[in-house]
């Protein structure tokens, strides 16, 4: 499916998808919902990832600390139906523009992963306190995903 790098003209302005993988074999993924263009998510691909991405057209990343392939939506049903997917002009990024069936791409039960904002211009000598953008659940976690602690953080 995926092309050989062999020039910068080709990879930089060709018609060939010649993606470039980082030494873990994982690129970075960016996703925002296709019609609001508000940013849901980030997450890596590998290039199985990325094959059944574009095989199916619903998101499949890859989970770094699970170290397994990741159908989003797959248990919780918030699949991720991809409008359309762009590449970077290196070829070492992805951006995907989805709809997303619940209404929520967040684990933890939000709309979007960036439910949280960072103030600019904080006491650098004080712990930055999180503003809360987004202050409503899609969806109950627990409910979904059951009570064990999440696996894929700290």
């Amino acid at each position: 499916m995926f092309a050989e790098r062999q020039t910068i003209e080709q990879v930089e302005e060709g018609h060939e998808l010649a993606p470039k993988f980082d030494a873990d074999g994982l690129m970075p993924v960016v996703t925002t919902d296709a019609d609001s263009g508000e940013v849901l998510m980030h997450g890596y691909m590998n290039a199985e990832a990325l094959t059944k991405t574009i095989e199916t057209g619903e998101a499949h990343y890859w989970s770094r600390s699970r170290k397994v392939l990741w159908h989003k939506g797959a248990t919780s049903g918030l699949v991720q139906k991809v409008q359309e997917i762009r590449i970077d002009d290196d070829q070492d990024a992805v951006w995907l523009r989805v709809d997303v069936q619940g209404g929520a791409s967040c684990h933890v039960g939000y709309r979007s992963c960036f439910f949280r904002s960072v103030p600019v211009g904080a006491d650098k000598d004080a712990p930055v306190a999180l503003a809360f953008e987004e202050t409503e659940k899609v969806f109950d976690p627990v409910e979904v995903y059951g009570d064990a602690p999440n696996p894929t953080k700290l």
